[in-house]
């Protein structure tokens, strides 16, 4: 896995670009960094939420094992003061450890925070459901 060259998201609308992007060149610390230390993702398939940057990390390296590409496009954000809601349509291919391809597609719902530093981090990440 390779490591890339990262700005901080300036807007809630750019999380979804980055985080597409973050697949696509095989970079987890990319997505890593958008989210907050205490941020829960949803993982898919299954829907379990897990919280903190540790456990976060955990799921995204796995995920980052067998995804190679993404596509994904933000279909509406919405914020209210420091807070940004964020929906997208996506789709991840890869192949997983034993070679089948794998294609997982859905609809997903982002919410972020703003900064002190005026970025936008991830407070939570939920790709199965809107």
């Amino acid at each position: 896995m390779r490591r890339t060259q990262t700005m901080p998201a300036s807007s809630p609308e750019e999380i979804p670009g980055m985080i597409a992007q973050a697949f696509n060149t095989n970079d987890p610390q990319a997505m890593l960094d958008l989210f907050e230390p205490t941020g829960v993702l949803i993982t898919p398939p299954s829907g379990k939420p897990v919280a903190g940057i540790a456990a976060v990390t955990n799921e995204l390296m796995a995920m980052f094992q067998v995804i190679r590409s993404a596509d994904i496009e933000m279909t509406s954000a919405v914020r209210s003061g420091d807070l940004a809601m964020t929906h997208a349509d996506w789709k991840l291919q890869g192949v997983d450890a034993d070679g089948t391809p794998v294609e997982l597609a859905g609809r997903g719902t982002v919410v972020s925070r703003l900064q002190p530093d005026a970025t936008w981090r991830i407070v939570f990440d939920d790709p199965v459901g809107v």
